[in-house]
């Protein structure tokens, strides 16, 4: 994804962390005023976990690199911020006259309930006051609701917590993504005639509830059915939690492959099975989710 340079550009500014409705709808605002006024729209985004300042357990629904993907087609490029203990001091107007002093920016776009500088005491109200008074356009968009309820980060994590696949999918406006590195795992799948990857995730990276969910792999661009399974491995005695995807209809060696693998359905919790059999049969069954 391009880096912002020094074009005129139209700013959303946020955190973006999970690329929700919510998100999307301040992107395509960004992006319309953008077409209007011939600058280029820009997504500015955090490039590290910003939550580790505050709670080193929070995870990210999605991390830099899957954002910068998903905001490929959504807009022109992104302005990558990074969260530290310097920027988490600067008061909101620091943080806004180093902005505009470092970027050509003609508007930017929050939310109604945007929060910024020292103590999160720069909010929608502040940000629009400070760009007028600079000459510079701000849009503050509405709440977003879906089904009368509100679009939040923290709802879809909630969802992705508890397993509710569809549910969250329904907020992020898309199906829940994982991207990594395709690893050697243990090779079982194989010796059940299941092609097996094994996905190495960012340590940063929010997995959904443990269980076994109906999945789609994308792997070259190309996109394959099958079941995956977040978490332990019980009928072989492996405690240690894994994204672990069986492939229907696949059979190349795709190790050390860069994929991406889409959530669409809970399936089933994880289970202990008394032989690996009768895991085979029912993990043939689970990759039929899709017929």
């Amino acid at each position: 994804m391009k880096e912002l340079g020094s074009e005129k550009a139209c700013i959303a500014l946020g955190y973006f962390d999970s690329v929700h409705l919510g998100h999307r709808s301040l992107i395509e605002a960004a992006h319309a005023y953008a077409n209007e006024h011939g600058v280029v729209s820009c997504v500015a985004t955090f490039c590290n976990n910003a939550y580790k300042l505050f709670n080193a357990e929070d995870k990210q629904v999605y991390t830099y690199a899957e954002r910068c993907d998903l905001l490929n087609d959504m807009c022109d490029c992104v302005l990558p911020m990074r969260f530290d203990a310097r920027l988490k001091n600067h008061t909101a107007e620091e943080f806004l006259h180093g902005l505009y002093s470092r970027h050509n920016i003609k508007a930017v776009v929050c939310g109604y309930d945007y929060l910024f500088g020292a103590g999160a005491k720069g909010d929608a109200t502040f940000l629009k006051e400070y760009s007028e008074a600079h000459g510079v356009d701000c849009i503050v968009m509405p709440q977003y609701e879906l089904d009368g309820m509100r679009v939040s980060t923290t709802k879809v994590k909630s969802f992705l917590a508890d397993g509710k696949i569809e549910q969250a999918n329904a907020m992020l406006g898309a199906p829940f993504m994982i991207s990594g590195k395709v690893v050697h795992g243990r090779g079982a799948g194989r010796m059940f005639d299941i092609p097996t990857a094994n996905i190495k995730c960012s340590a940063g990276k929010m997995l959904p509830k443990a269980g076994v969910y109906g999945t789609v792999c994308e792997i070259d661009g190309v996109k394959h059915y099958g079941a995956t399974n977040i978490g332990a491995r019980p009928t072989f005695g492996i405690s240690k939690p894994a994204v672990e995807t069986m492939l229907a209809d696949f059979n190349d060696n795709i190790y050390d492959k860069e994929v991406k693998l889409y959530f669409h359905k809970y399936l089933r919790g994880v289970q202990k099975f008394d032989t690996p059999a009768q895991l085979s049969q029912q993990v043939h069954k689970d990759m039929e989710w899709y017929k």
